[in-house]
């Protein structure tokens, strides 16, 4: 199968390289020249990657086509590209529905929603997909977690919650920055916020028949000082801003729809 990309940005620098990547048998990909260095910098890594004249000859080369485009420029971009029928199209346009992208690729009759984060470059991203489309989830499965769901709304949940990422990293900055002001050298104060990060992502994926209010739980000895920590946390509304800032991506991609 040959898999285009129209939009050559960061997401798709990653999924490009997490496919190239895999053990075994690579899909043969075709990305757009929009943008020519990441472009040119993926073919010239990856055997199995090559740079199209254009937009209509990734589609002409490809059996599914993503789209990889800032919301804004989608509609410009793909005016007057012609998608044929047998096309599966993946688009990573968080606030574009299933029905929006069908009457932009029409008379292309398969379309799902994807979204990759990041980290699928190195295989460990987490990637919602709607509808469930298997073909999908099996594309995405050596890349991470594939979460297909069978919603709309439950996709666009999803979808909110991967606006925490920076969030995360500012909190890991947060210790960083403490270790640092308390004389621990900064590339060690770095390593070991670091290394907390990924152990508590990796408990939580390790196990999966406890949930987060349980791993709190284990984590918050009764007296301890982790437990005075999310005590302050708490009193200070650090949870409730979080669900609130949630809200506000949730509202943000319903006015996106209007």
């Amino acid at each position: 199968m040959t898999i285009g990309f129209i939009g050559t940005g960061e997401i798709t620098r990653a999924v490009v390289t997490g496919l190239s990547t895999i053990e075994g048998e690579k899909p043969t990909i075709l990305v757009s020249p929009r943008n020519e260095e990441i472009a040119r910098d993926l073919a010239g890594r990856f055997d199995n990657v090559a740079v199209a004249g254009s937009n209509q000859d990734v589609i002409d080369g490809a059996e599914m086509v993503c789209l990889a485009l800032r919301p804004q420029d989608a509609g410009e971009i793909l005016e007057g590209l012609k998608f044929g029928p047998a096309h599966h199209v993946l688009s990573f346009m968080a606030t574009y529905g299933v029905e929006q992208i069908e009457r932009l690729v029409k008379p292309a009759q398969k379309v799902t929603l994807v979204t990759p984060l990041p980290a699928v470059a190195f295989h460990g991203g987490p990637t919602p997909i709607f509808p469930p489309h298997q073909e999908v989830v099996a594309l995405f499965e050596p890349l991470g977690t594939p979460v297909a769901v069978e919603t709309a709304e439950e996709y666009q949940a999803l979808c909110v919650a991967t606006a925490t990422l920076a969030g995360a990293f500012a909190y890991y900055e947060t210790i960083s920055d403490w270790l640092a002001a308390k004389n621990v050298p900064e590339d060690k104060a770095r390593a070991f916020s670091g290394a907390v990060f990924y152990a508590l992502a990796a408990t939580a994926r390790n196990a999966p028949e406890h949930s987060f209010a349980d791993l709190t739980k284990e984590s918050a000895t009764r007296g301890g000082t982790n437990e005075q920590v999310l005590a302050h946390l708490k009193e200070d509304g650090a949870y409730r801003a979080l669900s609130k800032a949630l809200d506000g991506i949730w509202q943000r991609f319903e006015d996106a729809k209007s």
